[in-house]
């Protein structure tokens, strides 16, 4: 393996057990790592990754609060300057459903207790050589976890993201570029969360609509009422500073249309019922012009990437 500048790699590890993060950080220390920081409580954590801005996180997955909340809303751009940082969890038992919330908060890798200091080195060098490249779907933003696409699924692009870790170990890092770099791959991944969203717009109507308009009004269809006006709010929030008004409109008019079946409970308009698939229908036709489907979320990208060129 090459010789790389671990030292400046940024480190945060986050562990209730005061014991274990002082011999994690001894044994890291006399590979050569120097940057490191420990927290012992999420509420230190979230300070740490708000202010410090570290490239890896080591972290307890039992540590008091949501650990994968906090995971997630780095990877959603809600805590911190990197949502790209590498994560490292560490969980005492592999059960399922552990194992599920955690892949589905964005980690780039889960080690079993107790920490092994020489396979945490081997995972932070794997992020360095080999980091997987992102992935960007209606819920999830992370390292690509598939291993081939189910047949009839959409293809969904991975993204190449900003690696500090590598850039670092290899004497590349500039802090100015890596912030536009930032900026260009989060408007790349709000284009590719749009088209995701917008296909869930269609999914949902289709299932919404004859559900009303059979009378088959249930827990399962109103859930998805709630998840429709979630996602067109994130449609508008996400083309907040883009050139592209009409797409933020229609997803505006969805919204409100959303609301107005909502707040009817059990008796909709019928105009609402008759607008859904029309609104759903001019979303989805913004995204497959002359048959290209990404077309649209190249547009978007290209917008307002021209933003951050200097």
């Amino acid at each position: 393996m090459p010789k790389y500048q671990i030292e400046n790699i940024k480190l945060v590890i986050a562990d209730a057990n005061r014991q274990l993060r002082s011999s994690l950080k001894g044994v890291l220390g006399q590979h050569g790592y120097r940057g490191m920081i420990d927290a012992g409580d999420i509420e230190t954590l979230e300070e740490v990754i708000r202010y410090s801005n570290p490239d890896v996180l080591l972290c307890d997955i039992n540590l008091d609060g949501d650990v994968c909340d906090l995971v997630k809303r780095v990877r959603h751009n809600q805590l911190g300057p990197n949502p790209f940082l590498g994560v490292i969890l560490f969980i005492e038992e592999p059960n399922e459903e552990i194992v599920r919330k955690a892949s589905e908060a964005g980690l780039d890798d889960l080690q079993i207790k107790p920490v092994v200091a020489g396979k945490v080195i081997n995972r932070v060098e794997y992020l360095i050589e080999k980091r997987k490249p992102f992935v960007v779907t209606t819920d999830y933003i992370g390292p690509d976890r598939r291993k081939a696409a189910r047949p009839g699924t959409q293809q969904i692009p991975s993204v190449q993201v900003p690696n500090t870790i590598a850039e670092k170990a290899k004497g590349n890092f500039n802090p100015q570029k890596f912030q536009r770099e930032i900026k260009k791959a989060l408007w790349d991944i709000n284009a590719q969360k749009i088209e995701r969203h917008i296909f869930q717009v269609g999914y949902l109507v289709d299932r919404i609509v004859p559900a009303y308009e059979n009378s088959e009004i249930n827990k399962q269809s109103m859930e998805m009422v709630v998840r429709l006006l979630k996602v067109s709010r994130d449609i508008i929030d996400r083309l907040e500073e883009s050139d592209f008004k009409h797409i933020s409109d229609l997803a505006g008019t969805l919204e409100t249309v959303t609301k107005s079946l909502w707040n009817s409970g059990t008796a909709p308009k019928h105009k609402d019922l008759e607008l859904l698939p029309e609104l759903s229908a001019a979303l989805s036709a913004t995204f497959k012009t002359n048959s290209n489907a990404s077309n649209v979320a190249h547009k978007i990208r290209s917008s307002v990437q021209e933003k951050y060129k200097n």
